[in-house]
């Protein structure tokens, strides 16, 4: 299994047990803060990566990780102040704090053998050179992207061959994405008797054409910010004519000059290049 899985499943085994403690301001793994995530990512790969470490050696580890962040100790947790009521040697926790700890080390272990299952599909289509398959897996069943700029939206579980540069930044919302991997399994592969058809990616369509609006963009704006220069050159006479002839409005002569370049500055803001 995955780690970002298996951070989940230990992070709502966590918050199950503090419920039964009478503690249920834990949030459930799609509404837990970044920091929160990232803390239990960390814990899953230092248990992974040393699968001999005690529950002691990996509150260690926490305690070298917050140390880093900028945590201390606090007698309340507080994500923006950084404090922790937990930012104390391992023999000072309390014993339900220690009983996480092992709750954390056996979801773990008992996790990490399961594989994942493996969908089997009559054609892999080849990625890219260059780019990685990511999986929407978020919770609505549609996503759009507002952070990026790249124009593309995802419907639930739709996988798309991303460039690396921007596989990375949709990857960092593990809540959000994944790497899939897309794979056929050997022993069905004889078994296909026609070949399915593929559904037609029309991710590298979507950012060249999102490129292309945003160079048009960015031109515009460039040619407008050339307008406005030329505009603060002119004196008078130019003013009344540069107005008259696009705006088919007139400057009053009797401002400043000033005056007059602000008003036909804001023409240009109101009306762009004409």
């Amino acid at each position: 299994m995955d780690r970002i899985a298996i951070a989940r499943v230990a992070h709502e085994i966590n918050r199950a047990y503090c419920a039964s403690l009478g503690d249920t301001s834990q949030p459930a793994w799609e509404d837990a803060p970044e920091w929160q995530k990232n803390s239990a990512l960390v814990g899953v790969d230092m248990h992974l990566a040393k699968p001999d470490a005690t529950p002691e050696q990996s509150h260690e580890s926490w305690l070298a990780q917050k140390l880093a962040e900028g945590w201390k100790y606090g007698p309340v947790k507080d994500a923006e102040k950084k404090e922790h009521p937990c930012y104390v040697p391992y023999a000072e926790l309390p014993a339900e704090q220690k009983a996480k700890d092992y709750l954390f080390r056996g979801v773990v272990h008992a996790l990490k053998a399961i594989e994942p299952a493996q969908a089997v599909v009559s054609v892999a289509p080849a990625i890219p050179d260059g780019h990685i398959a990511v999986q929407y897996v978020g919770r609505r069943q549609q996503w759009a992207d507002s952070i990026y700029g790249t124009g593309l939206s995802f419907a639930a579980d739709q996988v798309r061959y991303l460039p690396g540069p921007v596989a990375t930044q949709f990857l960092r919302h593990v809540d959000l994405f994944r790497e899939a991997k897309i794979e056929v399994a050997p022993e069905k592969v004889a078994q296909i008797s026609e070949v399915v058809e593929i559904p037609r990616d029309d991710t590298a369509e979507i950012l060249e054409a999102t490129k292309q609006k945003q160079a048009e963009e960015l031109d515009k704006e460039n040619q407008l910010q050339d307008l406005r220069q030329s505009v603060t050159f002119m004196e008078k006479d130019a003013l009344k004519e540069f107005v008259s002839r696009n705006y088919r409005q007139k400057l009053d002569g009797r401002l400043s000059v000033e005056a007059m370049r602000t008003q036909a500055l804001q023409l240009i803001d109101q009306f762009g290049a004409v």
